[in-house]
């Protein structure tokens, strides 16, 4: 489900637009205007309407009804035709022109901004970071949702202003080239990459090209920003290591990380974690479950490090962060089940990480382990081989019984079958809802993970309530 784009009060002068975007007046001349708004519906008094074309949808099409609501302008391509009574400004690239403007934005406000990339766990490090930074005393204003593309970020960065002094932004991408604009759009100070992996890779071709992409965000930074990046990741830390920002600090498990795992354990009410930060222990019993949250904090006290915020304050908010819907969010089931909803979406490396954690859990509880597994989509010619490495994995764990669902998770159910491992497939979500919950044992641990678009979570309900949603 798509994130509403938050309002913004961001001004402009004509002159301003003009200069950011490169564009030309058209029709009558307006003075300034008070907040960018990109759904017609939306546009209240004073704003400035950007016309933007989607596959489903072109808002050139409402250009004149935005004027007409009270719009003081509109941005528009070149060539379009409006009444003459309209003031506008014609550019090259609406898109493009509505990211040159927020970085006009972002510059005058001039604070401190965090930029968060990489193919697992981005979204989890963002809701971390916040809070250690928050702790820490600082005015936060962070992505919500999945607005991290190259509509959400600059709609996200149009809400700055004095209350706020530190921007975190995650930044996502499915094709070449969008997490560099993203970055020249943002120009953080600061930023982390997590990982590489395959995810997209349907657009960026391998995962080479997707370590490519992420650490591009690295690259963007000025000689005296901080760079962090997951070193466990090979392709991630031959990349990290020759950006040009002086402080390039490496999280993970390996001996001689800048900020080092030590160990993890999963406990009734979240994870027991403990980490070296150069030499300086520290321990804490986090919210969130599993190893992929504690890779994730260690990213985060990397960040704190960097930006020399005392560790023990990002500590305090690295505790306060609770598990959100469909990202590895525990769930009593019927009898003793204990179901962990990891819906939200998948790739190779979370699957993986989410499969570790669900057997420690497993393991702490004495308790069968079950997996329900959907698609993992958008992987290109490498998803046949990514679907039997996750039947290899699945097996690898000890799975009591593995079920999936759709086309390609059967050939991961083919493997582990030959493996030695029970197991059920399903065409799709909507048949695998109905008739599991009888099939599972009552102490059993149950994940539940697969691709945003194979709708995962609908397996979840009858699990808890022991009937069809």
């Amino acid at each position: 489900m798509a994130t509403p784009i938050p309002g913004n009060a961001a001004s402009f002068r004509a002159d301003q637009i003009v200069s950011a975007t490169g564009g030309d007046l058209v029709g009558p001349g307006f003075e300034s205007v008070s907040g960018i708004v990109i759904d017609s519906r939306a546009v209240k008094s004073g704003n400035l309407f950007v016309a933007l074309r989607g596959e489903r949808f072109d808002g050139h099409e409402f250009a004149a009804q935005a004027f007409e609501q009270g719009a003081s302008a509109v941005l528009v391509a070149r060539g379009t035709e409006l009444p003459a009574h309209v003031s506008a400004v014609e550019v090259d690239d609406t898109l493009v022109a509505l990211g040159d403007l927020a970085h006009a934005h972002r510059e005058r406000w001039g604070q401190e901004v965090i930029g968060i990339t990489g193919s697992v766990g981005k979204t989890t490090t963002k809701n971390l970071a916040t809070s250690a930074l928050r702790a820490a005393g600082r005015r936060v204003l962070a992505t919500v949702g999945n607005l991290n593309n190259r509509i959400g970020v600059p709609m996200t960065l149009f809400q700055l202003d004095d209350s706020v002094d530190t921007a975190v932004i995650e930044m996502g991408t499915s094709e070449p080239g969008e997490i560099p604009r993203l970055a020249a759009i943002t120009k953080p100070n600061a930023a982390i990459v997590t990982r590489a992996s395959l995810a997209h890779t349907e657009g960026l071709g391998s995962v080479e090209a997707v370590a490519d992409e992420k650490v591009s965000l690295l690259q963007a930074l000025s000689p005296d920003g901080v760079a962090i990046a997951y070193g466990d990741d090979a392709p991630v830390k031959k990349r990290a290591a020759v950006v040009s920002a002086k402080r390039k600090l490496f999280y993970g498990r390996v001996a001689g990380s800048d900020v080092r795992v030590l160990d993890w354990e999963v406990g009734a009410n979240g994870t027991h974690a403990q980490f070296q930060v150069r030499g300086q222990g520290v321990d804490i019993e986090m919210g969130l479950v599993g190893e992929g949250a504690v890779l994730n904090a260690a990213a985060v006290f990397a960040l704190a490090f960097g930006l020399g915020l005392p560790l023990e304050e990002a500590a305090r908010g690295i505790v306060q962060v609770e598990p959100e819907p469909g990202r590895m969010q525990p769930l009593a089931g019927l009898g003793d089940r204990l179901i962990i909803d990891d819906t939200y979406n998948a790739n190779p490396a979370s699957v993986e990480i989410a499969l570790s954690t669900a057997r420690a859990i497993a393991a702490r509880r004495e308790a069968p382990l079950v997996v329900i597994l959907g698609d993992m989509r958008e992987l290109g010619e490498h998803s046949a081989e990514a679907h039997r490495q996750v039947g290899a994995l699945t097996a690898e764990a000890g799975a009591f019984l593995f079920i999936g669902c759709g086309e390609s998770m059967h050939d991961a159910i083919e493997v582990a079958s030959a493996r030695g491992i029970d197991t059920l497939w399903f065409e799709n979500a909507i048949e695998c809802d109905g008739g599991i919950a009888d099939r599972l044992p009552l102490h059993a641990v149950v994940l539940v993970k697969g691709s945003r678009s194979m709708a995962m979570e609908r397996v979840i309900q009858p699990l808890l309530a022991g009937e069809e949603p």
